[in-house]
């Protein structure tokens, strides 16, 4: 009887957030080649009224191609220029654009060290959803100087639920601060699994009776990359002598499995 239970185990883990090396292929690559980002697959996140995109700006100087890298810079902003706020910063979006369901999604990028800086690389549906229903991936979220990077996942289950309720949907790892990393999430029909650097750092698992819990392999999902500066999370911008805040990234790679539908 132990050893079926291993066995099963076993069998468990590798349908669960196996290695996109085995059984996958590769279905879009971005790898910022020109002078110019691609309007066929990208659009700037325009300003609105939550913490990350309250100080998005339009202004050109703040998201381009250079050296097959995108930047995304944030600012002080300039009043003179017609800034309406006190920073500006940038963002891309490929919704309605560029969306999958069910695959491995790897981003290569790096990010300077900013006192209220606030860089994330994340997933959002590509659909409406039905209330209450919520759904987002955040690949990598990273605060001021922190070592680390944040990556999670929200539903309506993980948002009203209590802290201490299991599975655990968020968890954070070390980082080469300064340097190039690889962030990368695994989406499954039973889990949603996070890495960086090629290294596991958390499996969220689908638990079939819990109400809210699991919207992602119904939906298709869309980039968002975002330089913001500010906001009850990371803190106010109290070092503008840092500025500016700097995303970088280097290439995007999705895969999907070979007999995905």
């Amino acid at each position: 009887m132990k050893q079926k239970i291993i066995l099963l185990f076993g069998v468990m883990m590798l349908s669960s957030c196996a290695s996109h090396r085995s059984g996958w292929k590769l279905v879009w690559t971005e790898d910022f080649k020109g002078d110019a980002i691609d309007s066929s697959s990208w659009t700037r996140v325009r300003k609105g009224p939550s913490d990350w995109d309250d100080m998005m700006s339009q202004r050109p100087d703040l998201a381009y191609v250079k050296d097959g890298e995108l930047v995304l810079l944030g600012r002080p902003g300039d009043t003179a220029n017609g800034d309406e706020t006190p920073f500006v910063t940038a963002g891309l979006q490929s919704s309605g654009k560029r969306s999958w369901r069910l695959g491995r999604v790897e981003i290569k990028a790096r990010y300077n060290n900013v006192q209220g800086f606030w860089p994330a690389l994340w997933l959002m549906p590509d659909a409406s959803l039905p209330k209450p229903e919520y759904a987002e991936i955040d690949i990598m979220e990273h605060l001021n100087h922190e070592t680390i990077a944040y990556q999670t996942v929200h539903s309506r289950y993980s948002l009203d639920r209590k802290a201490n309720e299991q599975p655990a949907h968020s968890t954070s790892a070390p980082i080469k601060p300064g340097d190039w990393n690889i962030y990368a999430t695994e989406v499954y029909k039973d889990s949603v699994c996070f890495f960086i650097n090629g290294e596991k750092t958390l499996t969220y698992k689908r638990i079939p009776e819990a109400q809210y819990q699991f919207p992602w392999p119904d939906y298709p999902f869309y980039l968002i990359l975002s330089n913001q500066l500010g906001g009850s999370w990371v803190g106010p911008v109290n070092r503008p002598e840092q500025m500016p805040s700097e995303l970088r990234v280097d290439w995007i790679k999705v895969y999907q499995q070979k007999n995905a539908r």
